[in-house]
């Protein structure tokens, strides 16, 4: 597979080129950046000569001898960028978010769909060996039927983007489309992997606590609600706790990180199972490269297959649609039902869509102007 790099910042450059340099039968021939400084790293990283480098993706998408990009910009240019691939028949390895709408989301997944691509999302936590060990401890029935997961993420490192492009990008709602909750969905898509299917229904909490630059939260405590349960997601840049545990009918599941703090900017410490029979407990292997080597080789597999990753764009689609369904709760201070209807001002215009509602004056969402609403009242 003859892989073109879209986007050289830091996750193209120190994730997706060595995720498929570790991978047989995959090679990243060509890379695209609007910038010359991460371009010429982005080459130097990946071997490659002078005519396989541009500063402009349209003109690496249309070449023959590319089967497949890998889309690693921030999220308001991915919708234009996979459509454009999809027609020139590329399949697409996208990074998450894939847009700041799910408008746009769903585009991209038609336009995969009707030129006959694979659409993949970057969904990485799946394969970290801790996820994996306690979704296979869930699918075993060990502990039961999964009825309350209890995901903490409180202290979430907040890392700043390339220097040579915006740093600060994931701190302006209209480049990222959210804050904390958005750039870390990897454990919304978590908990919907162990409670067994989407959300139907969220509640939930945000605020902007920390000082700084920047319309978007910092903290967010969320409740999603599913068929057979509850997950409690909550998550913050900054310092705080960190950890995993999620009860059954007949027991429960507890991930321990190193000084209590989260994951995977700590590593996991120990992995504890009680349950009516007895107990256990065990060290989960460490991830490696975040998982990335492991969703390269699948997008390989599945491509090669005809068959779904294990994230497409439908995934995609419905991990940014709640999100984005715990923002519009968090404005309104209300249960939000799941997924977002297409008339929604939302899911048309992702988190901007917020300054569009009628949102109560005591709502942290206003008083803080995050996502835009700062010119709403």
């Amino acid at each position: 597979m003859r892989i073109g790099l879209i986007g050289a910042g830091n996750v193209g450059i120190n994730a997706h080129i060595p995720a498929v340099q570790a991978n047989e039968g995959m090679a990243v021939v060509a890379v695209a950046d609007q910038t010359p400084d991460r371009l010429a790293a982005a080459a130097g990283a990946a071997g490659l000569e002078p005519d396989m480098v541009y500063p402009n993706w349209r003109d690496l998408v249309v070449r023959d001898d590319i089967d497949a990009v890998i889309v690693a910009t921030p999220q308001r240019f991915r919708p234009e960028i996979v459509i454009a691939a999809a027609k020139a028949g590329k399949h697409i390895l996208a990074e998450k978010p894939l847009a700041l709408t799910p408008a746009d989301a769903q585009a991209m997944i038609d336009a995969a769909h009707a030129n006959g691509v694979t659409l993949a999302t970057v969904h990485n936590y799946h394969f970290m060996p801790v996820y994996r060990d306690i979704k296979d401890i869930l699918d075993s029935g060990e502990v039961g039927q999964p009825e309350i997961a209890v995901l903490n993420y409180l202290g979430v490192e907040d890392r700043p983007g390339a220097a040579a492009y915006n740093p600060t990008w994931r701190h302006n709602s209209a480049d990222s489309g959210g804050g904390v909750l958005m750039d870390m969905l990897h454990v919304v898509y978590l908990a919907t992997w162990f409670m067994g299917g989407p959300p139907i229904a969220v509640s939930a909490w945000v605020n902007k606590r920390l000082e700084g630059n920047g319309d978007v939260e910092d903290v967010a405590l969320v409740r999603y609600i599913y068929a057979n349960g509850q997950a409690l997601v909550n998550m913050a840049w900054g310092v705080g706790p960190g950890g995993i545990e999620i009860g059954g009918a007949r027991g429960r599941v507890v991930m321990t990180n190193k000084g209590f703090g989260t994951h995977p900017f700590v590593p996991a410490e120990r992995l504890d199972v009680v349950n009516d029979v007895g107990s256990r407990s065990w060290t989960p292997a460490e991830a490696v490269a975040y998982g990335m080597t492991g969703i390269a080789g699948n997008f390989r597999d599945a491509v090669a297959s005809g068959g779904d990753p294990i994230a497409n764009g439908e995934t995609g689609l419905g991990v940014l649609d709640a999100v984005l369904g715990a923002y519009v709760s968090g404005a309104l201070g209300q249960e939000v039902t799941l997924p977002l209807p297409s008339d929604h001002p939302v899911y048309r215009k992702g988190s901007a869509g917020i300054a569009d509602l009628d949102l109560p004056d005591a709502s942290p969402v206003v008083r803080q102007g995050l996502f835009g609403t700062g010119s709403a009242k």
